[in-house]
Formats: C-alpha cells, structure tokens, sequence
C-alpha cells in the first residue's frame, strides 16, 4: 500500500468520527448524557451516545442458567469477539481461495503477516519452531484488529474488558507449559522449578504466575488507559478535533505496539521454556 493511500485511509476515519462525534457526542451542554433524544424522524428516534467509558459492574450479560451472576459475558465483547472472529476468517478465505502467482492486494497483505512470523519465530524458535507460527500469527491478528477496532465509530475494544487479555494469557502460558514438558519430559520439567535449590520453588512458581500476570495486564493497562485519556480530553474540548486524533493515536499506533509485544513476549516465553 502506497504512502498515499495510507494517508488517505486515516483522512477518511479521522472525518467520519469527527461526523460521529458531532452527532453522537454531540457539542452540546448534553455531550455526555447517554439516552437524550436528539431528534425524531418519523418513526426513527435518535438518541445522544454517551462516548465515556461504560460502567462494567451495569453491563448488559447473557446469564448461565443456575450460576451465579459472576459467571455472565459481557454481551459487547462477544459480540465485537464474534465479528473480529468472522472479520479475520472471511479475510483469510477471501484471501487463499484463489492464490495466484503474482499476489493481490488482500493476498499481498496475509502473505507479509505470514513471512514476517516466519522469519521472526524460525529465529526466536528454530526451525522446530514452525508449527507455532499459525497460533501466534492468529494470536497477533486477533489482538491487532481488537486493539485498533476502537477507532472505528460506535465501536469498542474487547481488550479494554480485563477477561479477555487474561484469556489470552491462560491459553499462551498453557502453550508454553504443555511445549516445555514436551521438549523436557515432565520430571526434568518439575525438576527445573526447584533450581538452584529446592527452596527456591515458590519463588520459581510466582515467578511463572508473574509472567502471565504482567503480560495480561500490560496489554489491558494500555487499551484502557488510552480510553481513559481520549474520555477525558473529549470531555474537556467537547469532542473537537484533537481527542479524535488522540483516539486514532492510541487505537492505530499504541494498539499495534501492544498486539506485537503480547505476541513477541508469548514467543520468548515459550523460547525460554523449550530452552536446554
């Protein structure tokens, strides 16, 4: 993708939420009033959208028939989960139903995610490393989209709600744990924790929780965090032209910057646990 296009592409999302802002959030007294009729339009009601960060103890849930009310899903995030889940499915299929020798613009772009994991796994891995590049390519795939998503108008980040990053960790640190007692052997592999000396096991084991722990929250600190700032600016200027630019910074630039370091870090944990 040319220089041009590019910069088109980011003009056009930076006018279309300047739009959105302007009738959504509004410029008015009642920017921040979520539920106040704008206007009506025959039967078509138009309500003021509330632009803030929504409250996730008073979220809408889909219950578990005969579970208590912690065990619910946020019905946002599931819903944004499902359609970055069909989004990269339909883009993946679209992209290899016809390969061709000399790529497309959609065949063009899978296939320099695809070289790009390549190169990076084979060297951090080794070549034994290969059968990981399909789960951390799609590892970084779903976290981008779902870091930058929240540049696009009425929409939200499923890595701003905290389970969703923690997820991702329980699956990543399993991977790594499951990798390293196959490569090691599952005594060799218990062994490793009480080294240098068996003392030194519950540090080894919060040290492996730590992992997990840091790598979740480091990547729902910096989506939130940048939500966080873009509402509050937007509160100050009444949603003019600088907290739309601070909300394609921290979706475009910050949320790329997380996915490739949860992604990179996901891979040098297992690096680490494979090691000899």
């Amino acid at each position: 993708m040319s220089g041009k296009k590019l910069i088109t592409i980011v003009l056009a999302f930076f006018v279309l939420e300047l739009v959105v802002l302007a009738v959504f959030g509004g410029f008015s007294p009642q920017a921040e009033d979520d539920g106040v009729v704008m206007t009506t339009v025959g039967p078509l009601t138009l309500y003021k959208f509330d632009l803030g960060l929504e409250n996730f103890q008073d979220v809408a849930r889909w219950h578990i028939p005969g579970m208590s009310g912690f065990w619910s899903f946020n019905q946002k995030t599931v819903i944004m989960m499902v359609l970055i889940d069909i989004l990269i499915i339909s883009l993946a299929f679209m992209s290899t139903r016809k390969m061709k020798p000399v790529p497309g613009r959609l065949q063009s772009v899978f296939e320099l995610i695809v070289d790009m994991f390549s190169d990076l796994v084979i060297q951090t891995l080794g070549e034994d490393g290969r059968r990981h590049i399909p789960m951390l390519g799609s590892l970084f795939l779903f976290l981008w989209i779902s870091n930058v998503i929240g540049s696009v108008p009425m929409s939200a980040e499923p890595t701003r709600d905290l389970n969703v990053p923690i997820a991702h960790m329980v699956v990543v640190l399993t991977i790594v744990h499951v990798e390293a007692i196959r490569a090691k052997g599952l005594w060799t592999y218990l062994k490793s924790y009480n080294e240098p000396f068996f003392v030194m096991m519950p540090i080894n084991v919060i040290g492996e929780l730590a992992k997990g722990v840091s790598l979740a929250f480091r990547l729902f600190g910096n989506i939130l965090g940048g939500a966080i700032i873009v509402m509050v600016i937007s509160y100050l200027l009444k949603y003019t032209v600088i907290p739309v630019g601070l909300n394609m910074f921290f979706g475009i630039f910050v949320g790329t910057i997380q996915a490739f370091v949860f992604t990179t870090l996901s891979m040098t944990y297992l690096a680490i646990a494979i090691a000899d």
